[in-house]
């Protein structure tokens, strides 16, 4: 039986015009060790951190049946790069 409730997953934000410009880089069981992990990448980039839901579909559709977004998912920007930039 599972008993995990949600997973952190660490995406890199990258600049510019393409899309995705974001990408998963790492899954992680436990808020504590995404976050330990995030402190140890390189500064040159910004970083997303999300805690997904474990067994349930999150997708959120609008009253003409388009999915549109994202409902019960969190997530945390960390600006690395933008704060070595506008040093």
């Amino acid at each position: 039986m599972n008993t995990t409730k949600n997973v952190w997953v660490i995406f890199v934000t990258l600049n510019g015009n393409r899309f995705p410009n974001f990408f998963p880089i790492g899954v992680y069981l436990t808020e504590t060790k995404a976050k330990e992990q995030l402190v140890n990448l390189p500064k040159d980039n910004n970083y997303q951190l999300f805690k997904f839901p474990v067994d349930e579909f999150f997708g959120y559709f609008n009253k003409n049946g388009e999915l549109v977004g994202m409902d019960g998912v969190n997530h945390w920007h960390y600006h690395y790069k933008d704060e070595v930039e506008g040093s």
